[in-house]
Parts: structure tokens; C-alpha cells; sequence
């Protein structure tokens, strides 16, 4: 994934690299590629989004990344069909915004999210705990993506703890599990 953002990011309007890239997502029946491409490539990359049957979901990192803010998400995002938001729930509350906010704001737009709970709330250096247990409201977001009917890929990041994290990510797993059932 890191290595279809940042080639994504380098085609920088050429569209036979970026075209190597869709290749190459093609190839492996990816539905999506993630990415931080400037919003000025958008009608190249929309194009081949088109060709391809890919979508193109913009990951937004903390603040200051071009795409902390999930309004100029929203904006970046106005008129492409095939070009949407990976909402980055840790992210964003690393940056002040507000997941369940955030989503509302991007409603219809939400292609993708990489989820994450964090310990503390507008503190860059926020780490991730077990799913569940920090001050994201993991059920709220949860719900809300529900209430979007949300079809996209939820990935399960967990970068605290790197050497030994799948403890703590198999208790996030059963914890979103038991959230879901008592709905």
C-alpha cells in the first residue's frame, strides 16, 4: 500500500507512471488504491480510475499533511465520482477533528478507513490502544459508518507497540465483535 501511495504521488501528472500503477492494482483485483495525490491530478487519476473500474480514496496523515482536515477533503473531492476519503480515525483525532464529525461531513465520500483507538484526544503523539478501550468512541464510529452504509474496507492499524502489537490487535478484533452483537 505504501509503496501505490507514494508512486501514485511521484507519477505528479504523468499519466503513463500512474497508469503503471493502476496496472499493477489491476493485477492483483485491487477495488482501491490509496493514495495523497494532489488534487490538481485529480481529472487524470479520475480518468483512469474510470478505465480501470479502481477507486482512489485520499488518506489523510496528522496535521499539518495536505489532507489532515477532512473539509478540504471534501472540497478536493467536490464533482469526482471514483475519488474519496480513507478516513483515518486516529489520525484525525491526533489532529483535533472529530471522527464521528468528520464522517458526517464526508458522508457519501468515505471509501475507505484505517481504524485505530487512541489513548489521548489532539495530542500528536496519541498511541493506539485496544479497540474499544481509548477516547475514540470506537461503537460510535462504528454506528456511524453503519449508518452511511458503509461498504468499504475497514484495515485494522495498530502502531503502538510494533514488536508485539497482536495481542492488543486480537482484543480490538473481539472487542468490535462484542460491540456488534449487542446492536
Amino acid at each position: 500500500r505504501d509503496r501505490a501511495v507514494r508512486e501514485l504521488r511521484e507519477a505528479d501528472g504523468d499519466e503513463a507512471g500512474a497508469r503503471k500503477l493502476f496496472d499493477f492494482a489491476k493485477l492483483f483485483n485491487m477495488e482501491r488504491i490509496v493514495t495523497e495525490a494532489n488534487e490538481k491530478e485529480f481529472p487524470m487519476i479520475e480518468k483512469l480510475a474510470e478505465e480501470y473500474n479502481i477507486d482512489v480514496a485520499l488518506h489523510n496523515h496528522p496535521k499539518p499533511s495536505y489532507y489532515w482536515d477532512p473539509a478540504h477533503v471534501l472540497k478536493a473531492v467536490e464533482g469526482f465520482k471514483r475519488i474519496g476519503s480513507c478516513a483515518d480515525v486516529g489520525h484525525w483525532q491526533r489532529s483535533s477533528v472529530k471522527p464521528i464529525e468528520a464522517l458526517k461531513m464526508l458522508e457519501g465520500h468515505v471509501f475507505e478507513s484505517h481504524f485505530k483507538d487512541l489513548n489521548e484526544f489532539g495530542k500528536p503523539g496519541a498511541h493506539d490502544v485496544p479497540w474499544g478501550t481509548g477516547v475514540s468512541n470506537i461503537e460510535a464510529v462504528l454506528k456511524e459508518l453503519k449508518r452511511q452504509n458503509f461498504k468499504g474496507v475497514i484495515s485494522a492499524e495498530y502502531e503502538y507497540n510494533w514488536f508485539n502489537n497482536t495481542p492488543e490487535v486480537a482484543l480490538s478484533a473481539k472487542n468490535v465483535r462484542e460491540m456488534i452483537k449487542k446492536w
